[in-house]
């Protein structure tokens, strides 16, 4: 009886603790065109159950910065609502200002969306894109 009173206790506090959580997912520009080097880090499983990052395309802009899309997809039967943020990092790891702001997107169930970010300057060769969960 104890053991079942705790797991209604300790269940949907896990599941409001993670409403929270940030998802980062970092990605740099490989060596050869088409290729990135991708990691992964998820604090909040339930939102990662159903958002997937389905591809990760970098290119260069004319200007010389790299452009970044990511497709998002949303294998959940309803529509899934998310904020994302991304960060763009130079060859040293180094944090580089870019003056991004938290954004929402809305994915139908079973759909995907394109989210995409335009690094701050030349020096910039890895990206870490952050997502969670919005109303």
């Amino acid at each position: 009886m104890t053991r079942i009173l705790l797991s209604a206790l300790l269940v949907p506090a896990m599941l409001l603790s993670a409403c929270g959580s940030v998802n980062t997912y970092r990605a740099t520009a490989g060596d050869e065109p088409g290729k990135t080097r991708y990691q992964e880090q998820i604090n909040d499983a339930l939102t990662s159950i159903f958002l997937k990052a389905e591809a990760v395309r970098f290119a260069r802009t004319p200007g010389g910065p790299y452009q970044v899309q990511v497709t998002v997809a949303n294998d959940d039967f309803r529509y899934r609502r998310f904020a994302y943020q991304f960060e763009w990092l130079d060859a040293n790891g180094m944090q580089v200002p870019s003056g991004s702001t938290w954004q929402t997107a809305t994915i139908a169930s079973g759909g995907t969306v394109v989210i995409s970010s335009v690094a701050p300057n030349d020096t910039c060769e890895t990206f870490q894109l952050q997502t969670r969960r919005s109303n």
